[in-house]
């Protein structure tokens, strides 16, 4: 095959002649353009006209080069354009100070680099989702002194001259992340207060148990005591001076010897009902019911209340500890109607079941506002609330005071009875 050395020449000279004049005509047109630009923004030019397919579209820039510049430049958040590979177009100041690198070193580099390496994977899955819809979610972006910064990205998809592209809006959350993980640190120091807490509360409880228990031991003891020495000196004292009565002394020594014997046997009944209030030991013998009956009669006999004392119900099952609080609460709410009530009667009601056993301790005395009753209101009227309360807690029953002026009170105790316990 020959060639035509002439049309050859003549075909290239054409071609760059065509090249020459279209480079010069691109250079008019971006001359033109850069001086529309220089006139826009100084305002020279407050309209501009586009000639397009569908006509010429008029639009108005009065002031738009200034409302962009703030909103870009100004702004506390960074903006930035990317394109579909994630190739970083257009990026403001705001940005470049967020990375600490200079725009020009920005532009044209790959958004990859800047994200924490462990996050990157996600980044360009959250990238490609972002084309269904804009996206917001929180990355870590690297600055040029190696620092990171948290941030929350919000992208959405866009067309840039027919290319996909995507707008992105940067804002710095270090404040936020920084109260987020105060916010935290305090939840978990308030966290283990709480559960410290938790746990002192249980000490407390068992410390609370402990004592009540060995309150129950001490006064064992001192009712034993009570009962076996001081008993035993005083009937050893009466037997004596029975004896001195009879050995035919004066009349005279005969009075002092009963004088001495009315005491010895006031102070022995003394000593008999204390050792009965320390601690009934028909309470562990016999039980919580002839236990009461015994503490209410020797109740009306000193005090002179009327106490209407009933059983209902069929034998359960309760513990000597549950056992021992119903009867401080009994003991305790009939001593707070001697105190408080002024009224001269009181009702002691016990219905037992298989299940549970119910007290109630009524009066129609003065009553007062129970409502809402607990903790300072409860220490200003004295310990004795708090000790049935406390009492009925540790036994696993049910506490409730109902009182209200002039409508006398209610004392009310639920017990429910577990399998297996002893006898009552």
């Amino acid at each position: 095959m020959t060639y035509n050395r002439g049309i050859i020449l003549a075909t290239k000279r054409k071609t760059y002649q065509e090249l020459d004049r279209e480079v010069k005509s691109l250079r008019s047109r971006l001359e033109e353009t850069e001086q529309a630009l220089v006139a826009i923004r100084t305002g020279e030019i407050d309209t501009l006209v586009v000639t397009g397919k569908t006509g010429d579209q008029v639009y108005t820039l009065e002031g738009a080069d200034y409302s962009y510049r703030v909103l870009l430049d100004g702004l506390n958040e960074a903006a930035l354009t990317l394109t579909a590979a994630g190739t970083i177009l257009y990026c403001n100041n705001r940005f470049s100070e967020m990375t600490k690198t200079p725009p020009a070193r920005l532009l044209g580099s790959s958004i990859q680099s800047i994200i924490k390496p462990a996050e990157r994977k996600v980044f360009g899955t959250t990238l490609c989702q972002s084309a269904e819809g804009p996206t917001r979610k929180e990355f870590s972006i690297r600055a040029a002194d190696r620092s990171l910064v948290p941030v929350l990205l919000s992208i959405k998809h866009l067309k840039l001259e027919g290319m996909d592209a995507f707008c992105m809006v940067v804002t710095d959350i270090t404040d936020r992340k920084r109260a987020e993980e105060a916010l935290h640190e305090s939840e978990r120091h308030y966290r283990k207060l709480f559960l410290e807490g938790q746990d002192l509360q249980v000490e407390l409880q068992r410390l609370s148990r402990e004592i009540l228990r060995v309150q129950e031991e001490e006064r064992r003891r001192i009712s034993r005591e009570l009962h076996d020495e001081m008993g035993q000196a005083l009937t050893a004292i009466s037997l004596n001076l029975e004896k001195l009565k009879t050995n035919g002394k004066p009349s005279e020594v005969e009075k002092q010897i009963q004088s001495v014997q009315n005491l010895v046997e006031k102070a022995s009944d003394f000593i008999r009902l204390f050792s009965h209030r320390i601690h009934p030991s028909m309470l562990e013998d016999l039980g919580l019911f002839p236990a009461l009956r015994s503490f209410v009669r020797d109740f009306q006999k000193n005090t002179g209340i009327r106490v209407n004392l009933r059983f209902s119900g069929t034998p359960g099952r309760a513990s000597v500890e549950q056992n021992v609080a119903l009867y401080r609460i009994v003991q305790e709410s009939l001593t707070n109607v001697l105190k408080h009530s002024g009224t001269r009667s009181a009702r002691v009601m016990i219905r037992k079941s298989s299940k549970a056993i119910t007290l109630e301790v009524v009066d129609n005395g003065k009553g007062f506002e129970s409502a809402g009753i607990s903790g300072t209101r409860e220490r200003r009227r004295g310990f004795g609330i708090l000790g049935m309360r406390e009492r009925a807690r540790l036994v696993g029953a049910r506490f409730m005071i109902l009182s209200r002026p002039g409508k006398g009170t209610r004392v009310r105790v639920h017990l429910p009875l577990a399998e297996g316990k002893s006898r009552n």
